[in-house]
């Protein structure tokens, strides 16, 4: 569902320090949406704000000519891959590396069920769950971080003759992505994000965004990744 006002919109986007200077100047979600970065340096946004502004507005544009094929939804995203799966891919035989996969995708499952989380593919040693499809809950960042964690321990307390301990990397976004769930198919901004926080995180951890992080609240400690 989108924002029906600017301040929601802004909110939305973890942008609300700037309402006060889009109010003081008739600047209503219709009229954001004609903005040229000039016009919104004339305001007085900072350079950073502008660009994530211009690109938000410009991301709003394409997922709206995919609504039509999708549903729109703003939920939390969690990406988890295995760390060294090309490897035991070469490693090991097509029978063992089965008892891995399953075990794998049982474990995540498990886990994500859990918080009430919905498994949305499983491709490999790639998994992808969201929360807040299909049914919307409160806390879903919250949520999200703890079957993460859930599923960091359940992987490594995993024990295949052979093989060593596996080890996982998750990365958690929140934002709108649209959502074709007969083709099993999701685009936005927020898939490319939670993909890319994956990549970056450490063996064993979960990396989330600046956006998940202040959804979740004083729930968990956190280490500063700085910019991805």
């Amino acid at each position: 569902m989108k924002p029906s006002s600017l301040s929601a919109w802004l909110k939305s986007c973890d942008l609300e320090r700037f309402i006060e200077i889009f109010e003081e100047n008739e600047v209503d979600l219709k009229t954001l949406r004609l903005l040229t970065e000039s016009d919104l340096k004339e305001l007085g946004l900072p350079f950073g704000p502008r660009k994530r502004i211009l690109n938000l507005l410009a991301e709003e544009k394409a997922l709206d000519k995919l609504a039509p094929i999708g549903e729109r939804r703003q939920l939390t995203v969690l990406f988890c891959d295995m760390v060294g799966f090309t490897r035991l891919a070469y490693k090991l035989d097509p029978e063992t590396l089965q008892v891995i996969i399953r075990a794998y995708e049982e474990a995540c499952a498990t886990c994500v069920n859990r918080y009430e989380g919905y498994v949305f593919t499983m491709l490999g040693d790639g998994v992808v769950a969201f929360f807040g499809f299909p049914l919307a809950h409160e806390s879903e960042a919250e949520r999200a971080i703890r079957a993460g964690l859930d599923i960091v321990e359940a992987i490594a307390r995993l024990h295949i003759k052979g093989v060593g301990r596996l080890q996982v990397r998750i990365g958690i976004a929140s934002g709108m992505v649209v959502v074709a769930s007969g083709e099993r198919n999701a685009i936005g901004e927020t898939m490319n994000l939670a993909s890319r926080l994956q990549t970056i995180a450490k063996p064993g951890s979960v990396v989330v965004s600046e956006r998940v992080r202040r959804m979740a609240a004083g729930e968990f400690e956190y280490d500063d990744l700085g910019e991805t």
